[in-house]
């Protein structure tokens, strides 16, 4: 339900801030009041096109608030949720603004969101009928699910067990095909196994061979280095007059002077020590050197091997374990492909008996539908000649589907002709205005109860109708408050009088500036409005008399239906 409307420099209205109620919500005002602007505003927030022209003059920006109560609206609520935009307390603000720049801000909740993302919220929200298209009962994708709300408990037992059955169909479907479309795919992917399976058995990997490789290569691609140092190191230590002859005279001095002190016994020592610790190094060196092999064709196969690796990370995996992992995955993934054959003639008599049991299902809800096609056709007539159709036609026609699908094996169009002579056409292509907004009044109060949308906005729609026609047209939309909220902008008085909230929208012009304003009237202000609808003339004893009238026995029959 929609709590509270925001506005501020939106065409001729500087700032307005209004509250609606629950039920029956009317706003009227004389021509060129700035009704439209209201609607436009509203329409804004919807996420419907907004041009830059409703930027009031001399404004940088214009701006629409709504909130809006979801607390009646779970599935809602879990949209939002999934989207990051949870609610507080079961209320969503949703926010448009426009600048004259041509930027388009929106937010739900404060939080930045694409006009998309706001008309898909919008529409489980607000349904707009008179000069927008904000028309839930335009789209034909949705044709099906009126009917299917419309209808009987036979519809709702028959729509789930033919759900159950397609999905039941599509299941063994898909197990027969291993997930593919067809025999072909999986027979490519069990090829796609084998030679991927293959691949890495003859890689012959083992694990850690690839640092060692590594490591190897940087010591063949370094091995000038490597075996000149190896060489110099080893003639320093053991050269002529290299370090090991020179130590050992050093030692040789201060062994002979040892047993004349300690001190020099334990240098002597830690030459001695040195010396063999040297010596040691030297004969490590002469090893490393001997051992060293440098073979040009040794770096070619060590290259080769890497990157036998290379290619198998970039299709397998990053490391020798993931690799090993793929392959497993790839074994089992074809030991259930290979398996899925022994299965298919047991899979293949499951599917036909699913089949049959689908089609059995579906027949049922074709059968269903049609009888409440029916119904609806004839409530239609009935509810368009109410209100001035007289010679109105309506069709639900059906078109056969041929997949297996949850909704069944047809899928519904409403058709439609508001003319004597005419022939039925698509609902959207029939008329515009307000007397499109006649024929969505007539649907709304035929589907009502089945309709989860909670708000329901009409805009003149009773242009070019009068007596008993507008009677019929006020009680509808009373009818329709009870189970929704509808706001109605209308210049009916009989309309009007039936509110349950009275808005008057107001022009004034002050200081060589014109704005509009909104103003909930009070019980002594609507007998007031009223009189001026129906005389002109507010002052006139007469019409004031037939308005208190007017509202008072309609509360009187309003509270009764309601029960209060």
């Amino acid at each position: 339900m929609l709590q509270r409307l925001f506005v501020k420099n939106v065409a001729l209205i500087e700032e307005l801030d209004i509250s609606f109620s629950a039920g029956f919500n009317v706003l009227t005002g004389e021509t060129g009041a700035g009704k439209s602007i209201v609607i436009d505003s509203v329409n804004l927030v919807l996420g419907e096109r907004g041009s830059r022209e409703l930027i009031k003059h001399g404004a940088d920006k214009a701006r629409v608030d709504a909130i809006f109560d979801i607390g009646d609206q779970p599935g809602l609520a879990s949209i939002l949720e999934e989207q990051g935009l949870a609610c507080e307390d079961g209320e969503l603000l949703l926010s448009r603004e426009l600048s004259a720049a041509g930027k388009n801000v929106c937010r739900a909740n404060g939080a930045l969101i694409t006009l998309s993302v706001l008309k898909s919220i919008t529409d489980h929200l607000v349904d707009v009928h008179g000069q927008h298209e904000h028309q839930s009962l335009l789209s034909k994708a949705r044709h099906m699910e009126y009917l299917d709300a419309f209808g009987s408990e036979a519809v709702s037992n028959a729509r789930q067990a033919t759900g159950e059955a397609a999905r039941r169909c599509r299941a063994l479907q898909s197990e027969l095909l291993g997930g593919f479309g067809s025999e072909d795919e999986r027979a490519r992917e069990m090829d796609v196994l084998r030679y991927q399976i293959a691949e890495i058995e003859r890689s012959g990997l083992k694990e850690g061979e690839e640092e060692a490789l590594l490591a190897e290569r940087t010591l063949l691609h370094n091995a000038e280095h490597i075996l000149e140092a190896l060489s110099q190191s080893g003639e320093a230590l053991s050269g002529e007059d290299a370090a090991l002859s020179l130590l050992g005279g050093a030692l040789r001095l201060m062994q002979g002077i040892g047993p004349l002190s300690e001190d020099y016994a334990a240098l002597a020592k830690r030459l001695e020590e040195t010396y063999y610790t040297l010596e040691d190094i030297g004969f490590t060196l002469r090893d490393l050197r001997a051992g060293f092999e440098y073979d040009p064709r040794r770096i070619d196969a060590i290259e080769e091997r890497l990157e036998l690796y290379r290619g198998l990370k970039r299709k397998y995996g990053a490391d020798y374990a993931a690799i090993l992992a793929y392959r497993q995955k790839a074994a089992e993934r074809l030991a259930a492909l290979e398996g899925a054959a022994e299965r298919r003639a047991q899979l293949h008599g499951e599917l036909a008996q699913a089949q049959a049991e689908y089609a059995a299902c579906a027949a049922r809800l074709t059968q269903a539908r049609e009888a409440t096609a029916k119904r609806l056709e004839e409530g239609m007539r009935q509810e368009l000649s109410e209100l001035g159709f007289s010679h109105a036609d309506f069709s639900v026609q059906f078109q056969s589907e041929e997949s297996i699908s949850p909704l069944g094996a047809e899928r519904a169009e409403f058709m439609l002709s508001a003319n004597a002579g005419e022939p039925l056409k698509p609902l959207e292509k029939v008329a515009s205005g307000g007397e499109m907004s006649r024929i969505m009044l007539a649907m709304k109060a035929i589907f009502a109860q089945g309709d989860a949308i909670p708000t329901l906005i009409f805009d003149e729609i009773d242009t070019g109708i009068s007596g008993r026609v507008a009677a019929v047209v006020g009680d509808k939309m009373v009818r329709i408050s009870d189970s929704h909220q509808v706001l109605c902008v209308t210049h009916l008085p009989q309309i009007a009088a039936l509110a349950d909230a009275h808005y008057l929208v107001e022009k004034t012009e002050e200081k060589g500036k014109t704005t509009t304003s909104v103003r909930l009237l009070s019980k002594a202000e609507r007998y007031e409005q009223i009189a001026a609808m129906m005389s002109g003339a507010a002052q006139s004893s007469a019409a004031l008399e037939h308005a208190k009238e007017l509202i008072n026995g309609y509360e009187a029959v309003k509270a009764t239906r309601r029960g209060q």
